[in-house]
């Protein structure tokens, strides 16, 4: 059982990767090589400075692989990982969605004499990110 917790666990931070990739990509930043993006790339060698944009075939196949990779994160062995509790409201919140926000807090730990800082998140809806009561010792980022 726990392999499968693990391998499910994997599965679902690949998938997340995968599409905040390309998110990243729909916003411009794409890497695919025969967008229009890169058929310039000639062009840059010789210092001209053409006008960059996507390829129209470019952008219907991103959107129709983000669907389907939302598609998957949709799949019930994925919902223990993807909707988390708020921690203002106790209610159920999509962390893939835009109203989730992860606050993130800081507090200075000494170890062997040295000072490092420690890292912890709070997941939150956005409205609910005043409301989050921050623990002693430890300071919102």
């Amino acid at each position: 059982m726990v392999k499968t917790m693990n391998k499910n666990h994997d599965e679902y931070y690949l998938l997340k990767e995968k599409l905040e990739e390309l998110i990243w990509a729909l916003k411009g930043q794409c890497n695919d090589i025969d967008c229009d993006k890169y058929m310039y790339k000639d062009l840059l060698k010789k210092r001209h400075n053409p006008i960059l944009k996507h390829s129209y075939s470019c952008i219907i196949s991103l959107k129709r692989e983000k669907e389907a990779v939302m598609r998957l994160l949709s799949l019930k062995k994925f919902r223990r990982y993807r909707y988390k509790k708020c921690e203002a409201c106790k209610k159920s919140i999509d962390s893939l969605g835009k109203q989730f926000k992860s606050v993130i807090l800081t507090r200075p730990v000494n170890f062997n004499g040295k000072k490092f800082f420690e890292l912890d998140g709070i997941d939150a809806h956005k409205q609910c990110e005043s409301k989050v009561k921050i623990p002693e010792a430890w300071k919102k980022r």
